[in-house]
């Protein structure tokens, strides 16, 4: 019974099951690409295995579970490579927003530094000597000649002078 090459037979399975294994493709993708790519894997892992197949076999439950184990397979793959691309897509909103903040912060600097130039020069001196170098009032008072009321003073007004500035400047509400 075995005068069928297993090309003849392998043609002869493939017209008998092409349509069904699609169809059961098809109803469990809903899609009908991937339902034909599939069908095609199918039918190549139905002709590696040829060897394994008689002439008058029932190939059909075979073939059903040749696609079950390829849709599961592609699932796998497809959930796998979603993830991936969420993963990455996370860390690039990430990257760009550590990069935004970065260049928030340095526009912010830039403005500061901008506005404390335009203060009067001892008032400017005492900001400096206090934000920047972290003196106390009594050593900014000993290095510029002041008393340390006089620089808690300058230092009240440059604090007000500079948030009043950024709030214009950022048009914010002072609620």
């Amino acid at each position: 019974m075995s005068d069928c090459s297993p090309k003849a037979l392998f043609e002869k399975l493939f017209e008998a099951n092409n349509a069904k294994i699609y169809r059961f493709a098809f109803k469990l993708t809903e899609d009908a690409a991937r339902a034909q790519e599939i069908t095609q894997q199918c039918f190549i892992r139905l002709w590696e295995n040829m060897h394994l197949v008689k002439e008058g076999q029932d190939v059909f439950p075979l073939l059903f579970v040749y696609v079950k184990h390829l849709v599961i397979d592609e699932s796998r793959k497809l959930y796998r490579e979603k993830k991936a691309l969420s993963k990455a897509a996370a860390q690039q909103n990430t990257t760009d927003s550590s990069s935004e903040r970065m260049f928030i912060h340095k526009e912010f600097q830039t403005h500061l530094h901008k506005v404390v130039e335009k203060m009067p020069e001892q008032r400017r001196n005492v900001y400096t000597l206090s934000r920047d170098h972290g003196f106390t009032h009594k050593e900014i008072g000993q290095q510029l000649s002041i008393s340390p009321a006089t620089v808690k003073n300058h230092l009240t007004a440059a604090l007000q002078y500079i948030r009043r500035e950024l709030l214009t400047h950022y048009d914010t509400d002072t609620q």
